[in-house]
């Protein structure tokens, strides 16, 4: 699949609305105008969250993050047509909540609608709850996704695809209209999860290692989460270089190589700027996160542009080559977006 970046030389600079809904606030955040700001002020990409129920629970039971998000498709439908140029996506599509045949058809639907615009950051999914009032296992979702992933791909060629497998069978079925660019848009996979501790050191986890495994034989991209928002902590920098090499390693011994794959830095984070800026990052902060400012300055990325700029690169250290950036800013105050934005040159540069 052809990378979403129109100059291979230069990394794509994304943002990611934080769009934070609670059972006592609605949605404060006017998407339109969010997203078509986004646009004017340069950005390659927007991207949205997939949460379905009011919080988010790991699978111990604690809450990870007391928030929801609007519906994603129903975001990237409203936002595909009031932009032109931007690159859209949800960061990351839960795929195990849903048949293959209908995330083909929904995301063929978007890629056509807006012009071929489309990126599909995908994941396995890690909400204990969410799981389960869907009446879904997550043991076997890995596998149940590679299935899906595979079939999603197939009926994207607009061909009819029959499929007998473990999860789905069924005979003659055709997605129509199909993507706009064929094979249809790049898939960046996820990997880990703001429930886990992500307090590696030595060797990755079993588990972890599994889903580096997945991505080199699978994606198009690789976003990886870089931060855990219940153990108040970020994945160390070399950990982070360690499992993107095993990832190229993967890739390797299915025949593909580092051109094929796409390395996206994904981060939460904040620019202090201004009177009071320490006090408007804890007011959105308290939205969603219940650590204290200690723990959100190990969580997030949060400082001056000037210390956001140098933590993205030390963090990003370890990795040959960044080919795209998605920040989210903490809060939904257009300022924040207009100081990423005065950001998004030294990291296309750097």
């Amino acid at each position: 699949m052809p990378s979403p970046r129109q100059d291979d030389r230069r990394p794509l600079v994304c943002i990611r609305p934080p769009g934070w809904v609670t059972p006592t606030s609605g949605p404060v955040l006017d998407l339109v105008a969010w997203v078509e700001r986004a646009e004017r002020l340069g950005f390659d990409g927007a991207f949205v969250g997939d949460r379905m129920l009011s919080e988010a629970v790991s699978q111990t039971g604690s809450v990870v993050y007391g928030a929801s998000m609007l519906d994603v498709t129903v975001a990237l439908a409203t936002m595909a047509a009031r932009t032109e140029r931007i690159l859209l996506g949800p960061l990351v599509l839960v795929f195990p909540y849903r048949h293959p045949v209908q995330l083909a058809k929904t995301f063929a639907s978007l890629d056509a609608a807006s012009g071929g615009r489309l990126v599909v950051g995908a994941g396995i999914g890690w909400n204990a709850r969410e799981f389960e009032v869907l009446g879904l296992a997550m043991d076997g979702r890995g596998e149940r996704f590679e299935e899906a992933l595979s079939l999603v791909r197939r009926l994207w060629s607009g061909e009819p695809v029959s499929h007998d497998g473990p999860t789905w069978t069924f005979t003659d079925v055709q997605v129509v209209p199909p993507p706009v660019r064929p094979g249809g848009p790049p898939l960046w996979l996820a990997s880990f999860s703001p429930g886990q501790r992500l307090d590696w050191t030595d060797e990755l986890p079993p588990l972890a290692q599994r889903q580096l495994d997945r991505v080199g034989r699978l994606a198009d991209g690789w976003v990886p989460l870089v931060y855990s928002a219940s153990a108040k902590r970020r994945l160390a920098t070399s950990t982070l270089a360690s499992a993107w090499q095993l990832v190229l390693d993967s890739a390797e011994r299915a025949g593909r190589g580092r051109q094929d794959l796409d390395f996206v830095f994904s981060d939460w984070c904040y620019v202090l700027e201004g009177d009071g800026a320490v006090e408007r990052c804890r007011a959105a902060l308290a939205r969603f996160f219940d650590g204290s400012w200690d723990d959100a300055l190990r969580t997030y990325t949060i400082g001056s542009r000037e210390e956001v700029l140098e933590k993205v690169r030390a963090h990003t250290a370890g990795i040959d080559r960044v080919d795209a950036y998605v920040l989210t800013p903490l809060s939904d105050d257009v300022e924040q977006m207009d100081l990423l934005a005065e950001l998004a040159p030294q990291l296309r540069a750097a």
